[in-house]
C-alpha cells in the first residue's frame, strides 16, 4: 500500500539555517493510497471542541488510523530529517469551505501555528500549498480554538516561502522555527472538492 518510488530524488533548499526536503512522486502507487486515505465519512476533526465553525462554515476532516504499512515511511522521514516521530499513525487533512463573507482568504490567512518540530506533508491535491511565515508579525499566533478563529488578518504576516502543491510530493519543514498554515491561494476548494494531504510529525526534543 505505502510502498515508496524505488527512483526517489530528494531535493534541498536552505531557508534561513534550515533544510527543506522535497521529493516528487513520492509513492508508487499514489492513486490507491489516495483512495484508501480519503473518503467522505472521514470523522471531523476536533468537533467537540467548543466553540467551533467546523462543518458550520467549512470542513476539517482528519483520519488518524493505526496501520503498521506505514512504520517504513516515518522510518524513512525520521531519517531524512533527524528527529523522532510524534506519532506512528495514519494523518490526514480534508479542507473544503463553504462560500460566506467568513472565508475570506484574499484578506485572511488560514491558522498560522507552530508544531514541535518537522513536519512533513504528502499532497494529493495540486493546488494550495503551505505558507511559511515570518515569526516577525504585528499579530499574535491564535490564542483559540483553531475551529473557532482561523483566520487571520494577511497583513499583518509576511510569507517567507510558499511551498508547492503537487499531486504526490513530499515536503519537509521545520514548522516550528518557522509559523505555517494552508496557502488559500484560490476559490478551489469552495465547494465540493477537498484538499487532501497526509501528514507526519517529528519531534525534536531542543524545542522542549
Amino acid at each position: 500500500m505505502f510502498e515508496l518510488n524505488q527512483k526517489l530524488e530528494v531535493k534541498q533548499e536552505i531557508l534561513y539555517g534550515s533544510v527543506i526536503f522535497y521529493i516528487d512522486d513520492f509513492y508508487l502507487n499514489p492513486n490507491e493510497v489516495d483512495e484508501y486515505l480519503f473518503k467522505e465519512d472521514t470523522p471531523l476533526h476536533k468537533i467537540d471542541q467548543k466553540p467551533s465553525y467546523n462543518n458550520i462554515h467549512f470542513e476539517d476532516r482528519r483520519l488518524i488510523k493505526e496501520d503498521e504499512r506505514i512504520y517504513d515511511v516515518i522510518i524513512f522521514l525520521s531519517q531524512l530529517c533527524g528527529q523522532k516521530p510524534i506519532t506512528c499513525s495514519i494523518v490526514t487533512n480534508m479542507q473544503k469551505f463553504f462560500v460566506n463573507e467568513f472565508n475570506d482568504y484574499k484578506n485572511n490567512i488560514w491558522w498560522p501555528h507552530q508544531d514541535n518540530g518537522y513536519n512533513g506533508i504528502v499532497y494529493f491535491s495540486d493546488e494550495c500549498g503551505t505558507n511559511l511565515y515570518s515569526t516577525d508579525t504585528t499579530d499574535e499566533l491564535p490564542d483559540a480554538p483553531e475551529h473557532y478563529k482561523p483566520w487571520r488578518p494577511r497583513e499583518n504576516y509576511k510569507i517567507l516561502k510558499t511551498l508547492e502543491s503537487k499531486y504526490n510530493r513530499l515536503v519537509l519543514f521545520d514548522g516550528f522555527k518557522f509559523p505555517h498554515g494552508v496557502d488559500i491561494c484560490s476559490d478551489r476548494y469552495y465547494g465540493d472538492e477537498y484538499r487532501k494531504n497526509q501528514v507526519f510529525f517529528f519531534q525534536n526534543h531542543k524545542y522542549q
